[in-house]
């Protein structure tokens, strides 16, 4: 006869962990994907009203420079950013970078009075201060700048193979607006909250508003190098991709449309031709407007025990990016998928 250890029996009896992600934007589709990579025994579900190329950031710009968000913590958002930058670098290891839209880019910073160096300068490569020659060729009105090397991850390609790395890892995937965490407590363990703007509605958060920005895109002519001219509140962004140039950009607070405005778009043409008067002759391919999740408290990546009935459920929320989605996405999602990990542990513990 065999002898089982009690122990053991209860650890066989532990059943595989049910987890939902709400939201597929590259927060909710990079979060799921690293709690599947790092976490063993779980069955995922995404849920979401909307899917790429329809999401907030398949329209975006895509470029990686992790500044503060709302009260954020500076070593918070360093810590992401880093993370993120190093995850994209090793992508563009691999040769996979065109395939997945991540590209090295390298340029400028202007800022038309003096700026202490961004406490992010030692996580990317190149960083250095601009010559006064620099200055003078390019944005003379400028009163100081920075030199570095970004990257530039197109969600347009980067979202969709995120989407197949899913499946492969047998993620089930539905079309449908998660209007209450009520509509999940029955059916799983733990939810992950990754739908930007819209906790709006799902989490009633106050702090949360929209972010409004307008981006113009041009077929890319001669542009090889990103620049800035920081001048709020028409900052001047100029973000050239293989095919492509994106322009901006404008953040109006607070304003919910989401419809392109021929003025901005005029002004944004303007402002960018001044600084790369190549623009001047571009051809305009495609005019857009986001609501970028700004949440004043900063980014929100934290557990939140519900029940709903006799059903308890576990809450991840990791939402309020502002419009740095793409600069935050992999060391945020490696942080809540640590807080999965804590809920799954804990349940591990209680069956000992």
């Amino acid at each position: 006869m065999e002898i089982v250890c009690p122990r053991l029996r209860k650890l066989w009896l532990i059943t595989i962990m049910k987890v939902a992600v709400i939201g597929a934007g590259v927060i909710g589709l990079s979060t799921a994907l690293r709690i599947l990579q790092k976490l063993p025994d779980v069955e995922m579900t995404i849920f979401a009203d909307k899917f790429t190329p329809d999401t907030t950031g398949d329209g975006a710009a895509g470029f990686w420079e992790p500044s503060k968000i709302g009260d954020t913590p500076a070593e918070l958002c360093l810590k992401w950013g880093k993370a993120t930058y190093d995850h994209l670098l090793s992508i563009i290891k691999t040769g996979d970078a065109t395939k997945l839209g991540v590209e090295l880019i390298s340029g400028y910073y202007f800022f038309p009075k003096q700026k202490e160096d961004p406490d992010w300068k030692d996580a990317c490569l190149g960083f250095r201060k601009v010559t006064r020659r620099e200055i003078d060729l390019f944005a003379p009105e400028a009163k100081d700048g920075f030199f570095f090397t970004s990257v530039i991850c197109s969600a347009k390609k980067y979202l969709p193979w995120m989407m197949n790395e899913l499946r492969r890892l047998n993620c089930v995937i539905v079309k449908e607006k998660i209007e209450s965490f009520s509509r999940l407590a029955e059916y799983y363990d733990v939810a992950v909250n990754c739908t930007g703007i819209g906790s709006t509605e799902l989490t009633e958060d106050v702090e949360l508003l929209p972010l409004q920005g307008q981006l113009v895109t041009v077929k890319n002519i001669t542009q090889k190098m990103f620049f800035v001219m920081n001048d709020e509140p028409y900052n001047i962004n100029i973000f050239p991709r293989a095919d492509e140039v994106v322009l901006g950009g404008t953040a109006f607070p607070g304003k919910w449309s989401e419809k392109p405005d021929p003025g901005i778009q005029r002004g944004i043409l303007k402002r960018a031709s001044k600084l790369v008067p190549d623009i001047t002759n571009s051809v305009v391919v495609n005019s857009w407007v986001g609501l970028r999740p700004f949440r004043r408290k900063g980014v929100r990546i934290e557990r939140e025990t519900m029940r709903f009935g006799p059903h308890k459920l576990e809450v991840i929320h990791n939402y309020g990016h502002g419009g740095g989605g793409i600069s935050l996405h992999w060391g945020c999602a490696e942080d809540a998928t640590w807080l999965v990990g804590e809920c799954q542990r804990a349940v591990l513990k209680s069956n000992l």
